[in-house]
């Protein structure tokens, strides 16, 4: 990510992220707000609806407590109602005194609820008293109560409302007007005797809320009983809309007040609001961003100006011509202290080339005087050549073996060998010995083939055989058997050297174990000290070359043979460890 892109993150990041934070929480804080508004004002119609719908519940119920109450006579109406079950025969005279002193009582509530059409009381006899007051509504003469469906159910309630309709009645002369009937069975107060039934039919309109509706346009007040829809105010919410829906239940069960709202309507002017919110948001989300890239474009265009320079310091051999070098800034600080460094880099280069010319001569002349390589083979060559004009065979062989570990020393292709060559160089420096010796110890050799051209590092058996040969036999004065050993185990190569002699001392042994247990340091690898490649040498290079767990391993008793074990990793030949 270049300079720029990250000031202009770190621009939004200060300006932006925190108008964007402030934006959402005043947008969520809004939101809330007007589902809090929109519950409340569901609330308000719910309740002053369910006030309205009360009101009217409390007209039935007034209804039914005053054919109890006694009048002036200090009777009620049902007091009079006993007389139609005692009389053979009623009279019309009876009838008619008996709807008046009904109308009578009820005439406050037949006049103050247009609503009602009528106010009847069937008698079990069936005889009809009351009568209609809306609606032309009036029962036929021929009419018998008892018999019917709608009579069974009332009587069942018990003293409870059963609510008929809304439909058309059979019972009215006009049977096609749809109304809304609350049935009530009065009973005698002392024996409990079935007295009347009490049919208050109403218009549909009597649970009228539409006066009560503050919110006509999106909302739609019920009256419900069960699945039935009672009485409803006019549709205002389409299909398909998202509705929110409120019920309360009412006084009379199973009457219940549903209330649904639109939501999209309720929303709309909240959405406007929301909507400008929005806006504002995004236009200063804009002008923070433009600001941010115009800020972080003059902030890094000098910086990238002078990257480009650096990259391609050969496009931009003056940079005192650049507009950013005689500014009193850091800007103009770091051009002056990029055109100071070019130039001190200029005399550097300069100098620098011309002290390598002077010591690349000084080598050639050193190099002229220098004994070739190839003359030390040269001799070992004739000096072989000799011992076998001579017929001296052990010089020969000497000379011979003398010159290959000499070449295999210096090789410097890489330091790791097959383990074939490695032992070819131990076969070469113990045939020296052997001669040396007059043949009085023996190398054996115990190598497996299929492990003969695992990769190892150079230059770690033979020093490991001159050390037994040295301190073990002690110049064959005190054992004459090497043996040099190759296992697998696992992925790891374990290389042994074993001797036969009288051993380490305990000084010595606890003085290699010591050496051995040293963590190596890096100085060692590579250097050559005043007691050459010894024990603690190549366990420091096989340390540093390998890392651990590998390294040397000393198995020793005290004035008993010695054992070294060599632990590599497997590696077939030529391929380098990680």
């Amino acid at each position: 990510m270049n300079l720029q892109k990250k000031f202009l993150l770190i621009f939004l990041a200060v300006s932006a992220l925190p108008i964007l934070i402030v934006s959402l929480y005043t947008y969520n804080r809004y939101r809330r707000l007007a589902e809090t508004q929109t519950q409340q004002v569901s609330e308000n119609i719910l309740s002053i609806s369910s006030a309205r719908a009360e009101s009217s519940l409390e007209t039935l119920s007034h209804i039914t407590e005053t054919i109890y109450l006694p009048g002036q006579d200090h009777l009620s109406i049902l007091d009079d109602l006993k007389s139609y079950g005692n009389s053979q025969t009623i009279s019309e005279e009876k009838i008619f005194h008996s709807n008046e002193k009904i109308k009578s009582a009820l005439q406050t509530y037949i006049y103050s609820n247009s609503s009602i059409n009528g106010i009847f009381l069937f008698l079990p006899d069936g005889t009809v008293l009351g009568g209609g007051y809306g609606n032309d509504a009036g029962v036929r003469h021929d009419y018998l109560a008892s018999g019917q469906e709608w009579y069974r159910k009332t009587t069942e309630q018990n003293g409870h409302t059963w609510i008929y309709g809304p439909c058309g009645k059979e019972m009215f002369t006009d049977p096609d007007t749809v109304s809304l009937s609350f049935c009530t069975a009065l009973y005698d107060t002392y024996d409990h005797v079935l007295a009347a039934v009490l049919v208050v039919d109403c218009d549909p309109a009597f649970f009228d809320l539409s006066e009560v509706n503050p919110l006509p346009s999106i909302a739609e007040l019920s009256v419900l009983s069960g699945d039935t829809v009672l009485y409803s105010t006019e549709k205002v919410i389409g299909d398909g809309s998202t509705v929110l829906t409120y019920e309360q239940p009412l006084s009379l069960e199973p009457l219940r007040l549903q209330a649904r709202i639109s939501q999209e309507n309720l929303y709309r002017e909240f959405g406007i609001t929301l909507i400008a919110l929005t806006a504002v948001m995004a236009a200063s989300l804009l002008v923070v961003i433009l600001i941010s890239w115009i800020l972080s474009r003059n902030l890094t265009r000098p910086i990238v100006t002078l990257s480009e320079m650096m990259q391609q310091p050969e496009e931009f051999p003056d940079v005192s011509a650049i507009p950013y070098f005689n500014k009193g800034d850091e800007i103009g600080t770091l051009y002056t202290s990029y055109q100071k460094m070019l130039d001190d880099r200029n005399l550097y280069v300069k100098n620098e080339f011309e002290n390598k010319l002077i010591l690349l001569d000084s080598q050639m002349k050193s190099l002229e005087s220098q004994i070739n390589a190839h003359f030390l083979y040269n001799t070992l060559e004739s000096i072989n050549s000799i011992a076998t004009v001579e017929k001296v065979p052990a010089i020969s062989t000497m000379s011979l073996a003398l010159g290959r570990m000499f070449r295999y020393s210096i090789k410097t292709e890489s330091e790791l060998v097959p383990l074939s060559q490695e032992i070819t160089h131990v076969k070469d420096y113990s045939t020296i010995q052997e001669i040396r010796f007059n043949h009085r110890y023996s190398l054996q050799l115990a190598i497996p083939e299929e492990l003969e051209q695992m990769a190892v590092l150079k230059l770690i058996l033979q020093p490991l055989v001159e050390n037994a040969l040295y301190h073990g036999l002690q110049y064959c004065r005190s054992g004459d058997r090497i043996l040099v050993t190759a296992r697998r185990q696992d992925n790891t190569l374990l290389l042994s050297v074993e001797d036969n002699g009288i051993g380490l001392s305990e000084e010595k042994l606890a003085e290699l174990k010591t050496q051995l247990n040293k963590s190596p340091e890096f100085t060692e690898l590579g250097q050559r000290r005043e007691e050459g490649i010894g024990v603690a040498n190549i366990h420091a290079r096989i340390r540093l070359y390998y890392g651990e767990p590998y390294g040397l391993e000393l198995d020793d008793q005290p004035r008993k043979g010695s054992r070294f074990t060599i632990r590599l990793p497997l590696l077939p030949g030529g391929e380098l460890p990680q």
